[in-house]
């Protein structure tokens, strides 16, 4: 059996074709390509027509390669989505979650209601890219002219399927979302003004929504294709490739770092306030108590600092000479002069002499400093989880890119105590195409461990 992840990264996608036989799945990378923004006068927007292409491109090359795929999956980051009108037609494209209307969208929130109460009430902090605050400046809302918004991956199903529909996980970035009813917050959205209409019935992860378009199927030459609605936000989605029973710790490692703990409901005290925690949607129905940091962003940034003053090094070469490297000094990752690009090692020497630490100097302190600060924040975060949840844990799993990095990993065991758990580095296409093949009934989930342990022989310590 092959089925097909179409996974939509914030700077690139991957389409990935997983095969299915005697109990193994193997992955198959058919098509790779980048996905950037595009300015248009005021506004950042996602280029939804080529990336339906995109996807189109993935589906002639699958065919071409001589895989039969029975299904297709698609998942994405959240919060951004698409507004239709009521002849079903896209009215703009997409706008980023960097746009500057989100940081707008939040100070009018923030007049109707207060931050700290909302959080209470829907799990979520008040951050300017979230759905909600996008919302409240969409113009096209305002001027009436839409019918329908759908999330990015449910905006695809849609225009393979034609139907309207809204995924568990992805509902929940929206801060739209009532955990106590699993369904839309019908209060919050009168209360903002908004139109019941324009929010699609939620589906559960994993509903398959029946065949592509005949149109789309004659267009690609392609005679049968089921679409099913996974867990469509990404970092939930990955949480399904990994080798752990519900209830966890897990890491998802990345440019940005996701510490989190998979829990069967919402968590909501004084603790998960205190610490900036946010409750998301998993794979139906769970949620997923975490937190955002900014992640190996600081490391890629680094590495593009040196190749452009000449230095062609590899990031493997950067965490050897890291690993040698004896240096004190720490940053705060969050800092916010680490988000931005740019001089990264600059920015790096900068903190450490503003707080009078040991100031770095080679490529080795550097990023030894860098990987000591990541690892330190991220146990720091696995400690106030635990507290904010009431119980301790003796494993985290790791996933994502930073698997490879063997320092950063052994870092966090040596600061944690805890075993590490690793899933694989294409964490969240694996995800999706378990969840497709659960759906398929090639296993069951009760399977879907013994199927990972299997297939894959990921590191242990």
């Amino acid at each position: 059996m092959q089925v097909l992840a179409f996974d939509l990264g914030a700077s690139n996608g991957r389409a990935i074709v997983g095969e299915y036989n005697r109990g193994k799945i193997v992955l198959h990378e058919v098509h790779r390509f980048t996905n950037s923004p595009v300015k248009m006068n005021n506004h950042l927007y996602w280029d939804f027509p080529r990336l339906l292409f995109e996807l189109k491109t993935a589906l002639i090359k699958s065919k071409n390669q001589g895989y039969k795929i029975q299904s297709i999956g698609i998942d994405s980051w959240g919060v951004d989505y698409g507004v239709l009108d009521v002849e079903g037609e896209l009215i703009a494209n997409p706008i980023h979650y960097r746009d500057e209307r989100c940081g707008q969208g939040l100070a009018l929130l923030l007049k109707k209601k207060n931050g700290v109460s909302l959080k209470k009430e829907t799990g979520m902090d008040c951050v300017s890219y979230n759905t909600i605050n996008q919302l409240m400046a969409d113009r096209y809302i305002q001027w009436n002219h839409a019918d329908a918004i759908l999330n990015i991956p449910d905006l695809f199903n849609y225009f393979l399927t034609g139907k309207k529909l809204s995924e568990y996980s992805m509902a929940t970035t929206t801060q739209l979302f009532d955990y106590k009813t699993m369904n839309w917050n019908k209060s919050l959205i009168q209360e903002l003004g908004f139109k019941a209409s324009l929010f699609m019935p939620i589906v559960q992860s994993g509903t398959n929504l029946g065949s592509v378009k005949n149109e789309i199927l004659k267009e690609l030459g392609i005679e049968t294709l089921e679409v099913i609605s996974v867990t469509s936000h990404d970092t939930a989605l990955a949480l399904q490739s990994l080798p752990m029973e519900d209830d966890y710790l897990f890491i998802a490692t990345g440019t940005w770092i996701i510490v989190g703990a998979k829990q069967k409901q919402m968590t909501m005290n004084e603790k998960v306030i205190e610490y900036g925690l946010a409750n998301e949607g998993g794979s139906y129905p769970s949620v997923n108590l975490l937190k955002n940091h900014v992640g190996l962003w600081i490391l890629q940034e680094s590495k593009r600092y040196w190749e452009n003053k000449g230095m062609n090094i590899e990031f493997g070469e950067m965490v050897d000479l890291a690993k040698s490297a004896v240096i004190r000094s720490e940053i705060d990752i969050n800092d916010p002069r680490f988000f931005e690009p740019g001089e990264m090692p600059i920015k790096v020497q900068d903190y450490c002499k503003e707080t009078k630490q040991q100031v770095p100097s080679s490529i080795g302190e550097i990023v030894r400093v860098i990987e000591e600060s990541l690892a330190k924040q991220i146990v720091k975060t696995l400690t106030e989880i635990e507290a904010a949840i009431g119980k301790s844990y003796d494993r985290v799993c790791i996933f994502g890119g930073g698997v490879q990095d063997q320092l950063l990993c052994q870092l966090i065991k040596k600061y944690s105590k805890k075993q590490l758990v690793f899933g694989v580095k294409e964490a969240t296409a694996l995800g999706n195409i378990t969840e497709q093949l659960i759906t398929l009934e090639a296993f069951t989930k009760q399977d879907r461990i013994k199927v990972f342990e299997e297939s894959f022989n990921p590191p242990k310590f």
